[in-house]
């Protein structure tokens, strides 16, 4: 689903693609090997090994500092100063609090006053479009693969803002299918229940900017039990990203506090219905079981 556009400042699709992570992910297959050598180590320490000298990132990614500073040219900076320049201005938008998102978007939020509701929607249809436009066709179809799979046990988990995304995306995901469930919460319950991750395992983590150091550690363990990692963040990419199998983007324009849900809510749709026509009718058919079930029970 990627454009291949180059970026620009113009609209949400290039201040996606401003992300110092996305840039790596998408130009992957245009490396050389010896670059993404560069890319695999940056993306497994991220964002802390960009901000190694050439030298040492170079002894991180077992190349030569060219092709460090190659491979930053690659990814449309000017240099390796310049690469670094992006990451600093990155990591200060990753955590920004809602305090300062308030303060810096108050011109843009004055400008909209007066009711114009055209205007909001229009600005939510071009968030929409740069989520999807930006989309890995490869990390979409890997993730619907392994949630259509029967043979796979899906867990989801969120943190303290994005929790209820993935109880959202489990309850639908329920109605397709068995095995599917929240990571529990209490300490006790969920140690439990990863004490048996393996590779027959999916966790899917929401994890958006201010990222949050419990979802990393659930990542880390899953990752290391075997189980496939399924990341859904946002344009500043969630530390998770290095440890992922895939890794999907949403994009929301700053217009206040809060980044808007709405392109991740459209995410989860679509996940759910790409995952309803792989499954097929098996699907229709637990659909139709569970609504016999409600009615028997008389919760309709």
């Amino acid at each position: 689903m990627s454009t291949g556009r180059p970026w620009s400042e113009g609209d949400a699709s290039g201040a996606a693609r401003d992300s110092v992570a996305h840039r790596v992910r998408e130009r992957m297959g245009d490396c050389s090997p010896a670059e993404r050598k560069v890319a695999r180590a940056l993306l497994a320490a991220y964002p802390v090994a960009g901000f190694e000298t050439v030298a040492g990132l170079a002894d991180l990614a077992e190349v030569s500092g060219a092709t460090v500073v190659r491979f930053t040219t690659r990814l449309g900076y000017r240099g390796f100063p310049d690469f670094q320049r992006a990451l600093r201005d990155e990591l200060e938008d990753r955590s920004a609090s809602p305090a300062v998102l308030l303060e810096r978007t108050a011109g843009a939020r004055s400008a909209s006053d007066g009711g114009d509701l055209a205007s909001l929607a229009e600005v939510l249809g071009d968030d929409l479009l740069a989520t999807f436009g930006g989309l890995s066709e490869h990390d979409f179809s890997s993730t619907v693969a392994a949630l259509a799979n029967p043979k796979r046990r899906i867990w989801l988990a969120g943190g303290r803002y994005s929790g209820f995304l993935a109880e959202y995306l489990a309850a639908s995901l329920q109605q397709l299918r068995t095995a599917v469930q929240m990571v529990p919460q209490m300490g006790s319950l969920r140690s439990a229940a990863m004490t048996g991750f393996d590779a027959k395992d999916v966790l899917v983590v929401m994890d958006f900017r201010r990222y949050e150091a419990e979802t990393r550690r659930l990542v880390q363990h899953a990752k290391s039990r075997k189980a496939m990692v399924v990341v859904v963040t946002d344009r500043w990419v969630s530390p998770c990203a290095g440890d992922a199998d895939t890794v999907l983007t949403s994009v929301a324009s700053e217009r206040g506090p809060f980044d808007s849900v709405v392109p991740v809510m459209a995410l989860v749709e679509a996940l759910f219905e790409a995952t309803l026509a792989e499954i097929g009718q098996p699907a229709r058919e637990r659909m139709a079981r569970i609504e016999q079930t409600a009615q028997e029970l008389e919760l309709m």
